[in-house]
This record gives structure tokens, C-alpha cells and sequence, in this order.
């Protein structure tokens, strides 16, 4: 076997890893978002009313008017860490397949995203003195992912001209829902909350699906 063909499939192998990391992550947080919230009896949680940060917090505490007591806290808290870690890493994974110097800044944006994902689910609803690590660790997931989403998009779009569209247009769009929910100008911040959330896992499965048999060795 060359040593040129070793290497495609070396890459190949860290193309599927990366592919399957996203898909798994979207998958991972949809989940543990569904059982947690379903676990959650009393008071009923409701997804237009209830922050997704809430089904993290097994109080009970009163939080902006809200009674929040998540029995499966642990549940999203893991998933919170789980997506950012995995989004991370499935970006550091589809590298060989980015293009231009957005690619690192993609990549970047995906860490501060992990970062920022790890904090949420490490200080659920905690604050210091007025200082919360969970909003600040909330505010590096949703602006870093979505900054990531755009300039995985951006860093696509010669190869896959589609898949790149998709990126720069999902994560605008969940950065323009967050600023709709910071503004307050339409309410429903929680509605708002989540579709800025939502555009990476849409991102993730997209990306994930489209990326893994975009390799193979000896493809020419």
C-alpha cells in the first residue's frame, strides 16, 4: 500500500470520527433535553415558557418568576457538556476538509462553544455575588456555536456550495433569535432561546450527515 493512500485513509478514518461526532452530539442533546423535561412533572415544564437552562437546576428555586425543579437535572446537564465537547472536537476532526483561514477561526469559535457548554452544565443556575458563571458559560455556547456554524459554512462553501449556505444562514439566524430574545421585543424569550440553540443541532445533523462519505480513499 502507498504511503499516499495510507494518509487518505487516515483522513478518511478522522472525516467519519468528525461526521459522527456532530450527528451524535445533535442526537445526545435532543435527547437528554426530551427526558429531562419529560421527568419533570410539577410544576409542568413547557418548552415556550420553561429555558432550556432550567431542566439543569434541581432546586427548588424561583428563578425570574419561574418554580424551577428539575428531577433529571444531571440528565441535560450531561448533555449540555456532551454536545459542546463533541461539537469541538468534530470540528477539529473535519479540519482536512475545511478550506481558508475561516476554518481555524471555525474552529476557535467551536472551542469557545465547548467551553461555554461545560460551564452550563457545570454551574446550573449558580450565581456569585451577582456574577453567574452559568449565563456567561450560556452566552460563549450560543454566540461561539453560532459563529462556528457560520464559518464551518463559510469554510465549505467552494466544495459544497449548498451545505456552505446552510451554515452562514443557520447561524445568522440563531444569532438574530438570540438577539430577539436578549431585546425582549417580541417575548417568548424562551422560544427564542431555543431556536438559537437549535440552529447548531440542525447544524450538526446537516454537517455531520453531509460530511461523512464526502472521503474516500482514492477518490480522484
Amino acid at each position: 500500500m502507498s504511503v499516499e493512500l495510507q494518509l487518505e485513509k487516515k483522513v478518511a478514518r478522522r472525516v467519519a470520527f468528525g461526521s459522527i461526532s456532530f450527528m451524535l452530539g445533535a442526537v445526545i442533546y435532543v435527547l437528554t433535553e426530551a427526558i429531562s423535561a419529560y421527568a419533570w412533572q410539577e410544576p409542568t415544564y413547557r418548552y415556550a415558557y420553561n429555558y432550556i437552562s432550567d431542566l439543569g437546576v434541581a432546586g427548588p428555586l424561583t428563578i425570574d418568576g419561574r418554580e424551577v425543579l428539575s428531577p433529571l437535572a444531571w440528565v441535560m446537564n450531561a448533555g449540555f457538556m456532551a454536545h459542546g465537547l463533541l461539537f469541538a472536537l468534530g470540528y477539529w476532526l473535519l479540519l482536512p476538509l475545511l478550506e481558508g483561514k475561516a476554518k481555524f477561526l471555525a474552529l476557535a469559535a467551536a472551542v469557545i462553544h465547548g467551553i461555554g457548554n461545560v460551564m452550563i452544565g457545570y454551574f446550573p443556575g449558580v450565581s456569585y455575588d451577582g456574577l453567574s458563571p452559568h449565563l456567561i458559560g450560556a452566552g460563549l455556547a450560543i454566540i461561539g456555536g453560532n459563529l462556528a456554524v457560520m464559518l464551518g459554512g463559510a469554510s465549505i462553501r467552494r466544495s459544497h456550495p449548498g451545505l456552505g449556505r446552510s451554515g452562514v444562514g443557520l447561524g445568522a439566524f440563531g444569532l438574530l433569535a438570540l438577539g430577539i430574545m436578549v431585546s425582549g421585543i417580541f417575548g417568548h424569550p424562551a422560544v427564542f432561546e431555543r431556536l438559537s440553540v437549535y440552529s447548531m443541532t440542525a447544524w450538526d445533523l446537516i454537517f455531520g450527515f453531509t460530511m461523512l462519505p464526502a472521503f474516500r480513499p482514492g477518490r480522484k
